[in-house]
């Protein structure tokens, strides 16, 4: 578990770093103020570009919110959890923690590459689609850990 931990660490990090730089670096080509909802494509709300550090914020909070859940597994419920099973379970269960927080932490950043990309004119497309992805596997591991559980014996 501690090499996908330290893996998905090093992606993430990567990724943030990478995504502070460019928003750093474009900082003086993007404009006072920025499209931030869009209805069929076209923008329709827009806010100043100070909201570019927002998303990068909440992500990394919700990086560190995760985190408390991740060191301490056994204080979440399960289904199904014996004696003998729970070992299994609280490993199980960290792996997704870990999972669902760094893939959470990367679809808000992807997204704001996206929203970054998008003020600038460059093709936005990619970064948005791929951080839906992974977004939608954030809500789907944790079903599959139910599914899996419930198959458990008692």
């Amino acid at each position: 578990m501690k090499y996908f931990k330290v893996t998905l660490f090093i992606l993430s990090l990567s990724i943030f770093l990478f995504h502070v730089f460019k928003l750093v670096y474009l900082w003086t080509d993007i404009p006072e103020r920025i499209a931030i909802h869009f209805t069929n494509d076209i923008p329709d709300n827009w806010g100043p570009k100070s909201i570019l550090y927002i998303m990068p914020v909440i992500g990394v909070f919700l990086w560190f919110l995760i985190g408390i859940l991740v060191k301490k597994p056994d204080k979440l419920n399960y289904i199904n959890l014996t004696e003998a099973n729970k070992e299994i379970q609280f490993s199980r269960t960290g792996k997704v923690l870990i999972l669902i927080q760094n893939l959470s932490f990367l679809s808000f950043l992807l997204a704001n590459e996206a929203l970054l990309n998008y003020a600038v004119g460059i093709d936005s497309s990619l970064p948005f689609i791929i951080s839906l992805s992974l977004l939608a596997f954030c809500f789907i591991a944790p079903i599959y850990l139910l599914i899996w559980a419930s198959t458990l014996r008692r």
